[in-house]
């Protein structure tokens, strides 16, 4: 089994739309905020509540219940405190990476918790995906600047976080590497200054969908034909993330 569908994480309006209107994205991962722009389409939109509920769950389940009656169906659980969340909101649940599947027994635990789908965790190795057992659909982070820290306060600011998921602003480590900071509503991402690039390399994987993750790019299209066509692309400081060396 080689996976069979490309997927596209988006973060702002001109990176959805440019997903939306490309046949070879066949599902979207959006920001609630974001899901007006795709009412038209939800049948291939799976939205992505925040990653920290404590201080919003009772918003984001309204919010939720307002886009449940304009047609959307599906949506993202980051953590195992969200399947009850999307479950009681009438969603089939969609598992993010950040569920740590790593191993055959959780991917039949998110199976028995009803999950449609899942994506495993970005430190597994791609011989150790292709092993797992797949009693339900599995993906894999395919492409992106992968996050290396989740935060409550902006380390920028040192404040609440801005809600602009693309401010611009940038971290510079010890190396002199520059690190985009990702904002939502609640939480920040401090990303990696590496670009994960696996368009050469989907054959290695035996998994259904590959993921797509857009964070600062302006035009995600030529990205997309790349992966579409299994085509090296050209760009400075890629890495091949943990996927041929691993942690796991």
């Amino acid at each position: 089994m080689t996976f069979t569908e490309l997927r596209a994480w988006v973060y702002s309006r001109g990176q959805l739309e440019q997903a939306l209107g490309c046949d070879d994205i066949k599902m979207i991962y959006t920001p609630l905020k974001l899901a007006g722009y795709a009412v038209g389409s939800a049948e291939r939109v799976i939205l992505t509540p925040p990653e920290f509920l404590a201080d919003c769950e009772d918003d984001v389940r309204r919010e939720l219940a307002g886009l449940r009656e304009k047609g959307f169906t599906r949506a993202l659980a980051h953590t195992a405190g969200h399947i009850e969340l999307l479950r009681s909101s009438g969603f089939t649940i969609h598992g993010g990476n950040r569920l740590n599947c790593t191993n055959s027994e959780t991917v039949r635990f998110f199976a028995d918790c009803g999950l449609a789908d899942i994506i495993v965790s970005p430190e597994l190795t791609v011989k150790r995906i292709n092993k797992l057992d797949k009693p339900i659909k599995t993906g894999f982070l395919a492409y992106g600047k992968l996050p290396l820290m989740l935060n409550r306060r902006c380390p920028i600011s040192d404040g609440k976080p801005c809600g602009k998921p693309r401010c611009g602003r940038q971290l510079t480590d010890r190396k002199g590497n520059k690190l985009d900071v990702l904002c939502s509503e609640n939480t920040v991402e401090i990303l990696n200054s590496d670009v994960l690039v696996l368009s050469d390399r989907l054959a290695d994987f035996r998994t259904d969908f590959a993921v797509l993750r857009f964070t600062t790019e302006e035009d995600i299209l030529p990205t997309v034909r790349a992966y579409a066509a299994n085509r090296d692309i050209d760009i400075p400081n890629i890495t091949r993330g943990l996927y041929y060396r691993g942690v796991l």
